[in-house]
């Protein structure tokens, strides 16, 4: 195990990433918008109402900050995109990749691994992979129904359902990634209680 350190290096990193984000980054923005989340943050995603009121809290925070003199609320959900937010999922992605692996890799030697240890391992890295993608795509929808340039036009409702569905997908992906780590792990354990005992 101590050959996979740089793996749990990673996975430390992420976690430091997440919890930056989720810590100071986005409750600084909620904070101009009343309290309101990011759709990042929303496991449902937001409904039309809730993308509405957000929509408005972004309007009213862009004029506040052009009279202001300061970054709007807006510009700065761009910025989280464009820096932070554009690290974070391939890291993640990688991690839960390594996760399952490590997982394969601390069994028992002498126990054949079973098809279905393999199959979740399959199943870690194509949720990965599609977390990866719904993340981006979610981000990239958001920029557009809340970017500053968005702000300056009508209320983009089409755009409301797809961010939904994005970001349900994103949640619900990782969920299950976790979950089937988790088993693989618990299968782990217990294939190396399954060590033969000297003198059997």
């Amino acid at each position: 195990m101590t050959r996979l350190w740089p793996g749990w290096l990673l996975c430390l990193i992420t976690a430091g990433v997440l919890a930056y984000m989720a810590l100071i980054e986005a409750p600084a923005i909620s904070a101009l918008l009343g309290g309101l989340q990011m759709p990042d943050g929303v496991p449902l995603g937001y409904d039309d109402a809730g993308a509405r009121a957000l929509h408005a809290a972004f309007v009213v925070d862009f004029a506040q900050a052009q009279e202001q003199g300061r970054q709007s609320a807006s510009a700065a959900y761009l910025a989280l995109h464009a820096h932070t937010d554009l690290v974070f999922p391939p890291l993640l992605t990688v991690s839960l990749g390594f996760s399952a692996f490590a997982a394969l890799y601390a069994r028992q030697k002498n126990i054949e691994t079973p098809v279905q240890v393999k199959v979740g391992l399959g199943l870690v890295l194509a949720l990965a992979f599609a977390y990866l993608g719904c993340d981006f795509v979610e981000n990239a929808v958001a920029d557009a129904m809340f970017g500053p340039t968005a702000l300056k036009v009508a209320f983009n409702e089409h755009l409301v359902f797809v961010l939904r569905v994005l970001t349900f997908c994103k949640f619900a992906s990782l969920a299950v990634a976790f979950g089937l780590i988790t088993w693989l792990w618990i299968s782990c354990w217990k294939s190396r209680r399954q060590l033969p005992v000297a003198g059997d």
